[in-house]
């Protein structure tokens, strides 16, 4: 589609315009934003958790290097290098997240009785992130961050390979480490036109306050397999003896958010507890039958909002003395109701005709667990989260639905409006009134169909037939019509001799969109002689 070419000063206006439209048409539901906040305060309270386990955890690993020296010294020494890679991924998270924060202008002050973390001041932000992940210095930083969440990962699960400083870990124990890992940030399948990269999906087309509860996140997840590599180091040292000492009850939930309806899941275990000790966990007054090794699985269904409590205790039978011993533990967490997330890529509109692309999530859930419908005849495709709806009916509104594993999360209603009406232009000439210099004139000859550069979509028409029509000042009007968007020979010959005064008029114009075959009549336009 032709363009009239823009002065700078103009095109930088057109641009803050489509931004603030984008900013406006977002439209990021509060109470997303909000359990995005909640997601990240409750991945900092789970970091502290696992920060407890591991401090104890290396307490108890010094006392068995105070017994068995030599038995301990290398599995101790593995799990300080373990302590170390973690806490360099930490610090280097923590410094992205103050980057981030301070791009959007710091965090809300805090109020009157609340407590903790504060909301970030525009956590519905999504152009200065993407900007510094996706655009500064070539997407370094998020080539960068990439990197270093992959070669985090890489380097605690090293520290279990069979052959590491001829440690005596079971070969099963790397294997099951990397099963359970979470510490990765790897590229989808198929990567291409449909599918986006890595860094799009969590960097580039997610808001502020996502961005930051993702970063927690993998803070979170470096300390949950730094706690999973100590654990299994320290269990390599009593390989070949029974030692317990100092037990101390832990509770891992594999999440701190629930959602209404949904399973609370998560690990009690005993820290620091041999193969040969054999656990009876309850939970909540209940029995925990499954329980694998020493490690019991929770799962009950999550109901009522707000923040809730598991507790409960392990008992072992004391090594020396046999006689039970029991440890006690407890936990909250947060249960908060599901809510769905439908944002138009465009404008808070469809356009009738057109292919509107929409992004679609559900926050807990992925991708594939997420069904979309629409109603008054609209058809909607696509997958992943991004979808693509077109309406064809007389409808004004429609409502999109979204459900996630059968349950409904909710509805979105969006407009239908008709596309433009395309405005007509002789080469870089606009139907604007102004009277035009004869040199102007005679340099164009091309007639177009344009729906201006604040449509939300690209799509250019082109202009099919037309009539011409030459109307001297003085003299009798030359009318001529022509197929395609060129001036005819004749036509450029009238343009080109015309005097002060004389008018032209190209009516009858019929343009076609070149992606949908959409016919369109197309405004007449006048042009008079300077």
């Amino acid at each position: 589609m032709a363009q009239v070419k823009l002065p700078p000063r103009q095109r930088m206006i057109n641009m803050m315009y489509i931004v603030l439209i984008a900013m406006l048409a977002l439209n990021v539901d509060k109470h997303v934003l909000k359990a995005f906040h909640l997601m990240e305060k409750n991945f900092i309270s789970s970091a502290e958790s696992y920060d407890q386990k591991n401090n104890l955890q290396m307490a108890r690993f010094l006392q068995l290097v105070e017994k068995e020296e030599d038995k301990a010294t290398p599995y101790f020494e593995a799990a300080k290098e373990a302590q170390v890679v973690s806490k360099e991924f930490d610090e280097y998270i923590a410094t992205l997240k103050t980057e981030i924060v301070e791009l959007y202008n710091g965090r809300l002050d805090e109020e009157e009785g609340e407590e903790g973390l504060t909301s970030l001041k525009t956590p519905e932000g999504m152009e200065k992130h993407a900007h510094f992940f996706m655009v500064k210095n070539q997407g370094k930083k998020a080539k960068e961050l990439q990197t270093r969440i992959n070669q985090t990962s890489t380097k605690l699960l090293s520290l279990l390979k069979p052959d590491k400083r001829q440690l005596f870990v079971n070969s099963d124990k790397y294997a099951l480490a990397s099963q359970a890992n979470l510490l990765k940030a790897e590229e989808p399948k198929n990567i291409g036109v449909s599918q986006k990269s890595w860094a799009s999906i969590n960097l580039e087309y997610q808001p502020a306050g996502a961005v930051v509860a993702l970063l927690t996140q993998y803070q979170n997840n470096a300390k949950a397999l730094e706690a999973d590599v100590i654990a299994k180091l320290m269990v390599g040292i009593n390989q070949s003896a029974h030692i317990i000492d100092g037990l101390n009850a832990a509770i891992i939930p594999k999440s701190n958010y629930v959602m209404e309806g949904e399973n609370y899941e998560a690990d009690v275990m005993l820290i620091a507890s041999s193969s040969s000790a054999i656990p009876k966990i309850t939970a909540n007054g209940s029995a925990v039958t499954n329980v694998d090794g020493n490690v019991g699985k929770i799962v009950f269904r999550a109901s009522g909002i707000g923040e809730k409590m598991v507790k409960g205790q392990i008992e072992v039978a004391n090594p020396k003395t046999g006689e039970p011993e029991f440890y006690a533990y407890q936990h909250t967490y947060q249960v908060f109701k599901p809510v769905a997330t439908v944002s138009p890529d465009a404008l808070n509109l469809i356009y009738r005709s057109l292919d509107n692309p929409v992004s679609i999530s559900v926050p807990g859930f992925s991708a594939a667990d997420i069904r979309v419908t629409a109603d008054n005849g609209a058809s909607i495709t696509g997958s992943n989260g991004k979808y693509n709806v077109k309406m064809t009916g007389s409808a004004r509104k429609i409502n999109i639905s979204v459900f996630a594993k059968g349950q409904k999360m909710g509805t979105t209603e969006f407009r239908v409006r008709n596309i433009p009406e395309p405005r007509p232009m002789l080469g870089g000439i606009r139907n604007d009134s102004r009277f035009k210099s004869k040199a102007d004139i005679c340099a164009q000859g091309t007639v177009l169909a344009t729906l201006g550069e604040d449509f939300a979509y690209d799509l250019p028409f082109r202009v099919t037939s037309f009539r011409f029509i030459y109307a001297p000042r003085r003299g009798d009007a030359v009318r001529m019509s022509t197929s395609g968007n060129r001036l005819t020979p004749a036509m450029k010959r009238l343009t080109c001799n015309a005097k002060q005064g004389d008018q032209f008029i190209i009516e009858s114009i019929k343009a076609k969109d070149v992606k949908y075959g959409i016919i369109r009549n197309v405004p007449p336009m006048t042009i008079t002689i300077r």
